[in-house]
């Protein structure tokens, strides 16, 4: 902490702005992740049940496809298939085929009745012991280089009994998925030995995939695996006893092009809020600045307003009882020095030289007597003229101690001892030289008043600003009105002016001094509002509005009053003594 005390501000201020941004950078780079977080687990979501739906759609398709296949297969089995296995003789060596695949009739022994001779086809019937409502699949073998798989029916109504085959190759599985439109899935169909079946693509059948994901397929599992960073659906599709199982890769870049879409967006996002953010920051900083600094502007003039009521409370009544004192002491050291005391001082003088003459006629005093009465005129001269010098210099320092006094009051608050009467005239003079006087009669009344201790130029300028408030009305009120005067030679009309009285006058404990317009008077609706810090009619600019004036005026432990009478407005002033 003493490090700190021991930085500049400007480092300070540098460092608080770099903490901020740094926790603010943090901050927002963890909100980014767990934004990306959340979208991309519901991006996952969303293709994961696109993928287990597709695997469900499939699994329900080929389901549909076989079922449609074996009931096809029984229907040519219980006509064509049973004409032919009646003929007994060998029919269509070269081939028996359909548009769905190829066909076969063969009797009891296996023996090919109609269709080419497959040995493939022959192995894989005889694996099929259980027919199931008379048709059974058998297992995938390898014809010609290709999965196949057979389809087995038994043929009923025929003189001999007999089955009729047909083939399920890798084309009539690859048109189950070429049938879904084409997306950025790639779907495989695989047997029970990892082997791909159908595809849309014809180079991968007969491919074996031996993967974490065809592993999971063929144990039977089924949703979505994760394998090499791609998401495999898988599920399977049981056809008799017999599965073929799905797998449904999910190849397109589409989820990381959407998170990488979604993450310059939230960065572009983030970065606006951030300056936006930032901005608002310096404003509230500036704000919080601009209020610290009103609100200290606003303790200092409190606490000069508390010194100010201070001073008027104790400081300026004190000194105006020491500078009255002063006064007084200064009037009663002038009354003593001079004066009939001074005749004395040759009184005795005289005396002497009487006695002088007196004895030198035979009829005065001794020699001894007239040398005393000359000591004592000497020491009686020399006492009271170090009493004139005493009270010289008392008197002198008396006024020194009320001018040092004035000063100090003055220096220390703007504050000296002001003539009230004096300030009334000048702002008179004033008015006379910078307001429209004229048809304005003005009355003067002065008594004697006491000087207060105040800041002059304020005085002048509250007594300005009412002098100027009354001139104002005045001339706002129109013309004077005219009177008609009988006379001997008949009525004259007489222009009576406007009057202005200005007064002061002391009363016990405060001075009044009252400024009087014929202006007309004012609203007293309105009286609140003229009081206002921001209402002033004023067109000076060394003058004050009301606020102001009432303001100042009770800093000194005065008051402003306004009474309207039957012609204009009163102000009063009062200020204490």
């Amino acid at each position: 902490m003493k490090q700190w005390a021991l930085l500049k501000p400007g480092w300070q201020k540098l460092i608080l702005y770099l903490i901020v941004l740094c926790v603010t950078v943090f901050l927002a780079a963890v909100l980014q992740w767990f934004v990306i977080r959340q979208f991309s687990s519901h991006l996952a979501e969303i293709q994961n049940d696109q993928l287990q739906h597709e695997v469900q759609e499939l699994s329900a398709s080929i389901t549909e496809r076989y079922t449609a296949w074996q009931a096809e297969l029984k229907e040519l089995s219980s006509s064509l298939g049973r004409d032919m296995l009646n003929q007994g003789k060998r029919q269509y060596p070269e081939g028996f085929k359909r548009e769905t695949g190829s066909f076969y009739v063969l009797d009891e022994q296996y023996h090919v009745i109609a269709g080419q001779d497959n040995r493939e086809m022959k192995s894989a019937v005889q694996q099929v012991k259980w027919l199931q409502n008379g048709c059974a699949i058998s297992p995938f073998v390898t014809e010609d280089h290709q999965p196949a798989q057979y389809m087995v029916c038994r043929i009923q109504g025929a003189q001999m009994g007999g089955f009729m085959v047909r083939t399920v190759d890798a084309d009539m599985l690859s048109g189950i998925i070429k049938s879904k439109p084409v997306n950025q899935h790639e779907v495989l169909f695989y047997n029970n030995q990892f082997k791909v079946v159908a595809s849309r693509n014809t180079p991968d059948i007969n491919r074996t995939d031996i993967t974490n994901a065809t592993r999971r397929l063929l144990e039977g599992n089924t949703g979505v695996v994760e394998d090499g960073g791609e998401k495999h659906g898988i599920g399977f599709s049981r056809i008799g006893e017999e599965a073929l199982y799905i797998s449904v890769e999910d190849t397109g870049q589409d989820i990381a092009e959407r998170i990488s879409s979604f993450r310059k967006k939230l960065l572009m996002v983030m970065a606006l809020i951030l300056l936006m953010l930032w901005a608002m920051l310096i404003q509230f900083r500036k704000r919080i600045v601009k209020d610290a600094i009103v609100n200290s502007q606003v303790r200092d003039q409190r606490r000069d307003e508390d010194m100010r009521q201070q001073q008027d409370t104790y400081y300026l009544p004190l000194m105006q009882t020491i500078e009255q004192r002063l006064q007084e002491l200064q009037g009663q050291t002038a009354r003593l020095t001079g004066g009939d005391d001074l005749k004395l001082l040759g009184f005795y003088h005289d005396l002497a030289n009487r006695f002088e003459a007196a004895s030198s006629q035979g009829k005065g005093a001794s020699h001894e007597e007239l040398e005393y009465f000359r000591e004592l005129n000497e020491n009686f001269i020399q006492g009271r003229l170090r009493q004139e010098s005493s009270l010289g210099e008392l008197l002198t320092g008396v006024r020194t101690l009320r001018d040092e006094l004035e000063e100090k009051m003055h220096d220390n608050s703007g504050i000296s001892f002001t003539d009230m009467n004096e300030v009334l005239s000048e702002s008179l003079k004033w008015a006379n030289r910078s307001l429209n006087m004229k048809n304005i009669q003005v009355i003067l009344r002065q008594e004697p008043v006491p000087s207060i201790a105040a800041q002059a130029p304020m005085l002048y300028k509250t007594i300005q600003g009412l002098l100027e408030n009354a001139v104002q009305a005045m001339g706002q009120g129109g013309e004077p009105v005219e009177n008609q005067e009988r006379s001997r030679t008949g009525f004259r009309s007489k222009r009576k002016s406007h009057m202005l009285k200005v007064s002061s006058r002391l009363e016990e404990g405060e001075i009044i001094i009252l400024i009087e317009d014929t202006g007309g008077g004012i609203d007293d609706k309105m009286r609140w509002s003229y009081f206002q810090p921001d209402y002033s009619q004023s067109s000076q600019e060394h003058t004050f509005s009301l606020y102001h004036m009432d303001a100042y005026l009770k800093t000194i432990g005065g008051r402003l009053k306004l009474r309207n009478t039957d012609q204009g407005l009163q102000a009063i002033v009062q200020l204490r003594r």
